[in-house]
């Protein structure tokens, strides 16, 4: 079992390297074999490594396309999409989400913003994987009929807590998150 820690700003600074050492990663059509430097200061073993390497972003990769599904799904909407999390979570966790939320919907309750997300941790084991990070709400408020909720964000939402989800890869080899877990599963501190 191996674990990697990566440190996010927040979703979208991940999404932005991402999509800034894809495009660093394009080929002019030349006979140029020198290699492009992507600022990456790590790079995977081509052995077994590899394969553990490839999950691991795979899994950060999975954990950014949920929290944004899930931030998208809490915004002032007539009905909730749960398109927005097919390919990142299973039946089980997709359903459960989508009731937590209506239930917030049919109190007129829904967010702005977005969570701040940060030191993403992942565990891979086989076909098993774990991710947790630290999230603070503070900047995502739960807002009634478009001002803030009377009394304020519970203060649990406004401090930096672990939030722990765990991935399972389907039979199509892709990862899926399977479940949610209470944050006294959280083996990293924030």
């Amino acid at each position: 079992m191996r674990e990697k820690r990566i440190r996010r700003a927040g979703l979208a600074a991940g999404l932005a390297l991402t999509l800034a050492t894809v495009a660093g990663c394009s080929s002019d059509g030349g006979d140029n074999d020198e290699p492009i430097d992507t600022g990456d200061q790590s790079s995977a073993s081509p052995d077994a490594e590899g394969g553990e390497a490839d999950d691991e972003a795979a899994l950060v990769a999975l954990y950014e396309a949920y929290w944004d599904a899930m931030v998208e799904l809490q915004k002032e909407s007539d009905a909730l999409d749960a398109s927005l999390l097919n390919d990142v979570a299973t039946r089980a966790v997709i359903e459960a989400q989508l009731s937590r939320i209506d239930t917030y919907f049919g109190q007129g309750i829904f967010r702005e913003g977005a969570p701040t997300i940060e030191n993403v941790t992942v565990t891979v084991d086989g076909d098993e994987g774990r991710i947790e990070a630290c999230k603070n709400e503070a900047d995502w408020p739960l807002l009634k009929d478009g001002e803030p909720l009377e009394g304020g964000m519970p203060v649990e939402l406004t401090e930096t807590r672990p939030t722990v989800v765990t991935a399972e890869r389907s039979a199509e080899g892709d990862w899926l998150i399977n479940a949610t877990l209470p944050v006294e599963e959280a083996t990293i501190t924030c």
